[in-house]
């Protein structure tokens, strides 16, 4: 009787096991979108005239983990992207970090845009000196930035 049982619920088991079906059915894979439609031409310009291109309003608080700032596009063509280095200084204007990023964005001309990027403080020990503060800011330390814009990405002139 013991091995009756016992049998019966190997038999039970192996049952419910093979009906079990692991794998999706009918599935697709993705097709491949139109290398056309994904790809706009560009023009780059580099190392641009500094009044073609305006970065304000740069704020990263303490405990934030991006980076913000506004960029006017001064030119008469539409940006479509910008490559700039930001270096960030302590308040005796020695060098903490540079990073250099390629952004892209869509700037009509004599337009401005908000752009952000991951921060750099990943510890959260840093705040830029004009954020606001909270008390917390009393055990991080203040820093300062400066913003070279490197290359420009412009729709080309027809």
């Amino acid at each position: 009787m013991k091995y009756i049982s016992l049998s019966a619920i190997v038999l039970a088991t192996a049952i419910t096991a093979a009906a079990q079906t692991t794998t999706r059915q009918r599935l697709r894979t993705a097709q491949p979108a139109a290398a056309s439609a994904t790809l706009t031409a560009v023009d780059t310009i580099a190392r641009p005239e500094p009044h073609i291109v305006d970065v304000n309003g740069y704020d990263k608080p303490l405990r934030s983990r991006r980076e913000t700032f506004f960029v006017t596009n001064n030119s008469r063509r539409d940006l479509r992207g910008l490559a700039f280095t930001i270096t960030y200084y302590d308040s005796a204007r020695r060098m903490l970090h540079s990073a250099s990023h390629n952004v892209g964005a869509d700037i009509p001309a004599g337009e401005t845009r908000q752009m952000s990027i991951p921060s750099w403080d990943k510890q959260f020990n840093f705040y830029y000196r004009r954020s606001t503060t909270s008390q917390r800011a009393e055990q991080a330390t203040p820093y300062d930035v400066s913003i070279k814009v490197d290359t420009l990405f412009v729709v080309p002139e027809l």
